[in-house]
């Protein structure tokens, strides 16, 4: 799932002692292939979900294939440069979400994660990707956040209107569509987040694998990954009442038709007869 990391040049990559790193959300998805030609790049293997590149000027770019570009000590002209060209390749383009962290290289070998940023003992290529999926991952949480609290506002509305009309607004094609927008957005994390696994580099690297669940700690991923699944679950649940509820409606509606048919059918037969 994860791609092998390039170490030839991890001995030389810093020459600085701070690295500021910019995650941006521009869309649905990334065409990864399709940026690594503009970018006259090595296409990336068909299982890779992220493009890593270093720049001449030492900044770095992470592009991920669910909507997220993440830059590490990259100067606002690379990064408006870099999303301007790659405005053709992104899938579903949407208001920028970003977030932001700073690490900071230190002697000795420590992982300390403060409030404003981390202080790290080793700096590589293995490290850099690791800070820049959190991140990235940190601000597509932020989307889905945004996305699962929209939803459950709309929800609350309809739930407002039954409590105040005694009546459900909800038809049963618009519950249908309700109940496919949410099941998109839980099968949208499902497909893009991998907050809950190790990535594989950390099974054979103690300091990654620390590295990484103090990431996951820092930005609060799990507890936020859950608050938006439990949403999506009420939002869920309230669509299914109003399901339910309109197919016991609808069963009556067709009940009465049937009965009023057959009311008509009696007279027509007794006026029949009597005539």
């Amino acid at each position: 799932m994860y791609p092998t990391l390039e170490k030839k040049e991890s001995a030389e990559l810093y020459v600085s002692e701070d690295y500021f790193y910019r995650a941006i959300r521009v869309g649905d998805a990334l065409d990864l292939k399709g940026i690594a030609s503009e970018m006259k790049l090595p296409s990336p293997p068909a299982h890779a979900f992220g493009l890593y590149h270093r720049q001449e000027d030492g900044a770095y770019v992470y592009a991920l294939n669910y909507g997220v570009v993440v830059f590490c000590n990259a100067p606002q002209t690379l990064i408006d440069s870099f999303l301007e060209r790659v405005q053709d390749f992104i899938t579903e383009p949407s208001e920028k979400l970003e977030d932001e962290i700073l690490a900071t290289k230190t002697d000795g070998n420590q992982i300390d994660v403060m409030f404003d940023g981390l202080e790290l003992g080793r700096f590589d290529d293995a490290v850099n990707k690791m800070i820049m999926l959190h991140l990235a991952q940190s601000v597509v949480l932020d989307h889905f956040h945004y996305s699962s609290q929209a939803l459950l506002a709309e929800i609350k509305e309809h739930t407002e209107y039954m409590q105040e009309k005694g009546k459900i607004r909800l038809s049963q094609r618009e519950t249908l569509r309700f109940i496919g927008k949410t099941l998109g957005a839980k099968n949208h994390i499902a497909e893009n987040l991998y907050i809950l696994d190790s990535p594989e580099q950390t099974w054979n690297d103690e300091y990654l694998e620390v590295l990484h669940a103090k990431l996951k700690n820092h930005l609060d991923q799990t507890q936020r990954y859950r608050v938006i699944e439990n949403t999506l679950r009420i939002v869920e649940e309230n669509l299914t009442i109003y399901a339910s509820y309109n197919d016991h409606r609808e069963s009556s509606r067709l009940e009465w038709i049937i009965i009023i048919l057959i009311v008509i059918e009696v007279i027509d037969t007794f006026v029949s007869k009597l005539f």
